[in-house]
């Protein structure tokens, strides 16, 4: 029985919606599934960190700690009365933290390795003889950390010492030395200190008033090169510096003249346009007056008869109405006169003037002039005043860069200067504001094994044996350019899948008795009830689907490489297509190595499609029928010595032409797509391509190849056939464990070889 999946077998309909849409991108592979997939390494990786881990657990040397606490009380004199007894107030503040330092500082190790570390014997594991190499071996070896108070982040005035040996016994000795050395010398050990850092503050104050006196030297000679030297008396200015502005100041100046001579500019070209317009206009009276309507110029201007604007244009209107007079008055009549004499008097004027007055457009052209001239003095003006301000700036600019960076160090000066100075006062007041009260909270004791451990050794050993074998398992996983799914397939292929053949078994028992000795590999005429022939008829099911029912279907049956079962698929498919009452013959194009007649153990298998092509025999004659009712077989004939050329020729395709006319489905076994270029050839003759392939490591890149090549001669690939399937093959993993018995070349057999 077929194994039934809706998203794998081919027959559902939901493959077939996905080979509809079989353009769309599906989901990448899980790289994490991917890794766990190959779980082997993870195992492997585990099991090897573990065993290096108990390894490095067995030889690693144990070392035992042991720990003591100590209470670190800082009395205060002040308080004491005198007439109470021992009245001293026990106070905490954070004094504890120099105490830390003190304990672990070279001062008490030396005292203990000096005094106190030989009133410890004996010691299981002797201590170095030299007091350099037991000060650096408790130095490596002593911890101190101060203990939080209880339900608090706070820490308190208790510190927690710890010392690590090579034997139990040994640890606590040790402590016991150091405790011993801090509680005899603490306070001499505090005074030196005391000494010390007053010592270093006061070298560190007397730096930096040398520092802050260099500094106001510095800062007073750039203040008097920029502002001069002024009069301790007066306040004048004895030796003259750069300027008595700001920069500041004189930037902005420039700013503001820089603005004044872009404006300034814009009038100067406004003037020549309008300049340039004047000298353009016309000489007669309405042109003069268009330009000047143009130029927003008034057309009014006083004359010596009051009112009157224009001497000329007044000469003209009196002349004519003279003369429109003069027709109905005559010459003597007393208005005539009058106008006459108006006439003489404004004639004599202008001839007095020396011809015609100026114009308003001439006057305001003299205007203009005026105003240019003004203009281009003004802006002489402001490119000295500009030249003179940007030399100033310049020359102020660095040295007031100076200035700031002199006045900012000395305020950074100041601050440390009295950081330093609250300083050297604390720790002066605390070299006499009392001593300090050492409690033992608890003792030491026998140490204990804190290394090596063993659980912590297989855990680091596991994870870093599960990152190994994690890090081989990613780099194969991505390395492996197989088919990891159905969906991978589509996705890479572009291809539906028409169907998952089972692995043919061919040591099964036929269930149906041939007439001849017909090879196990036809499962569906020996086996029609096994799974293999219920996917081979799924696969004819798609296929008639492909072609839509078509009849005279013209299909070419290839695969990637040699090995892949392409022939066993074609034959079954014949077998199943003939089953279907479809008058089907199969085709032998492999002439390399044709596998036809061997299949259906053909008697006479001397002339076939090769003879048929070199015109040795008629196609009637080559055809021969089996005990399978509706196919007919062509098998390959004699091997030629050129199968690429007589596949290409013209006389192969009027016998695929002969075969569709009389048969519904023309079957093409043909060579492997790289392993010759046979199937390329025949590809574009066919109506549509079938390719078949195993699920081998290669798989993926040899698919890939071939449809590329199938799809360079524009064959119709009609989808792919996953042979010798299994369940994990149609699940998620794909294995790799099948062996093939056929190798391909290109270079021929021996044909005397019997096949």
């Amino acid at each position: 029985m077929a194994i039934v999946n809706p998203l794998l077998d081919p027959t559902s309909p939901q493959t077939h919606h996905h080979a509809a849409h079989q353009g769309q991108t599906a989901e990448q592979p899980n790289i994490l599934l991917g890794v766990l997939r190959r779980w082997p390494w993870l195992v492997l990786g585990l099991t090897v960190g573990v065993v290096l881990g108990l390894l490095y657990h067995m030889q690693q040397a144990p070392i035992y700690q042991s720990t003591a606490k100590l209470m670190v009380i800082k009395n205060r004199p002040d308080l004491v009365s005198g007439g109470a007894g021992d009245a001293r107030v026990q106070y905490v503040e954070d004094y504890v933290g120099p105490q830390v330092i003190l304990l672990q500082s070279e001062i008490i190790l030396k005292i203990a390795a000096e005094k106190r570390l030989d009133e410890q014997k004996p010691f299981q594991v002797p201590p170095p003889d030299g007091i350099p190499e037991r000060v650096a071996y408790m130095k490596a070896r002593l911890s101190v950390a101060r203990e939080k108070e209880s339900g608090l982040n706070i820490p308190s005035n208790v510190l927690v010492l710890s010392f690590k040996s090579l034997h139990p016994a040994d640890a606590p000795k040790y402590l016991n030395a150091i405790i011993a050395a801090y509680k005899d010398d603490l306070s001499g050990v505090f005074e030196d200190a005391s000494t010390r850092q007053l010592k270093i503050l006061d070298e560190e104050i007397a730096r930096l008033k040398k520092a802050q006196q260099n500094n106001e030297v510095l800062l007073d000679q750039a203040e008097r090169k920029l502002r001069g030297v002024p009069d301790p008396a007066t306040g004048g200015i004895l030796v003259p510096g750069i300027s008595q502005e700001t920069p500041e100041r004189v930037q902005q100046r420039i700013s503001d003249s820089r603005g004044a001579q872009i404006k300034l500019e814009l009038d100067r070209i406004a003037i020549e346009i309008k300049l340039k317009q004047i000298r353009e206009a016309g000489k007669t009276r309405s042109e003069r007056l268009a330009t000047m309507a143009r130029l927003g110029v008034q057309t009014e201007r006083p004359s010596i008869f009051g009112d009157l604007r224009d001497p000329e244009s007044m000469l003209a209107h009196l002349k004519y109405k003279r003369g429109e007079l003069g027709a109905r008055l005559g010459p003597g009549h007393p208005d005539m006169l009058g106008l006459t004499s108006q006439i003489k008097v404004l004639e004599d004027e202008i001839a007095h003037r020396g011809g015609p007055a100026d114009d308003e457009l001439e006057r305001y052209r003299r205007k203009l002039e005026s105003d240019l001239a003004g203009i281009v003095a003004q802006l002489e003006v402001l490119g000295k005043a500009m030249a003179t301000d940007e030399e100033v700036f310049r020359r102020m600019a660095p040295i007031q860069l100076d200035i700031k960076t002199l006045t900012e160090k000395g305020r950074q000066i100041a601050t440390e200067l009295q950081t330093a100075t609250r300083e050297q006062a604390r720790v002066a007041g605390s070299r006499t504001s009392g001593g300090y009260e050492v409690r033992d909270v608890s003792k030491p004791a026998d140490g204990v094994q804190v290394a090596p451990m063993m659980m912590q050794s297989l855990l680091l050993g596991g994870v870093l044996g599960l990152l190994f074998g994690g890090a081989i398992a990613l780099r194969s996983e991505l390395g492996d350019r197989g088919f990891r799914s159905p969906d991978d397939i589509r996705r890479r292929l572009g291809l539906p899948i028409l169907a998952h053949i089972p692995l043919i078994r061919i040591a099964q028992p036929p269930e149906v008795k041939p007439t001849a000795a017909l090879d196990p590999v036809l499962a569906v005429f020996l086996r029609p009830k096994s799974a293999e022939a219920e996917a081979i008829r799924g696969l004819r099911t798609q296929l008639l689907f492909s072609v839509a029912n078509r009849s005279h279907q013209v299909v070419q049956i290839t695969s990637p490489t040699a090995g892949d079962g392409k022939s066993s698929i074609a034959a079954n498919l014949a077998i199943a297509l003939a089953r279907a009452d479809k008058r089907v013959v199969l085709v032998d194009c492999d002439f390399r190595k044709p596998r036809v007649h061997k299949l259906f153990a053909l008697a006479d298998a001397t002339a076939g499609l090769a003879s048929v092509v070199a015109d040795q025999a008629d196609l009637g004659d080559a055809i021969q029928t089996c005990e399978i009712e509706n196919l007919s077989l062509l098998p390959c004939g004699p091997r030629p010595a050129n199968p690429a050329e007589l596949l290409t020729s013209p006389k192969f395709q009027e016998i695929l032409t002969d075969l569709r006319a009389s048969y519904d489905f023309v079957l093409l076994d043909t060579p492997p797509v790289l392993a010759v270029s046979d199937p390329a050839a025949v590809a574009p003759r066919a109506d549509g391509v079938i390719i078949v392939f195993r699920m081998t490591a290669a798989a993926g890149p040899n698919a890939e190849r071939a449809k590329e090549e199938l799809v360079a001669v524009s064959a119709r690939i009609l989808g792919v056939v996953v042979n010798a399937s299994t369940e994990q093959n149609m699940g998620y993993g794909y294995g790799y464990t099948y062996k093939y018995d056929y190798q391909y070349s290109d270079s021929y057999t021996d044909p005397q070889k019997p096949q």
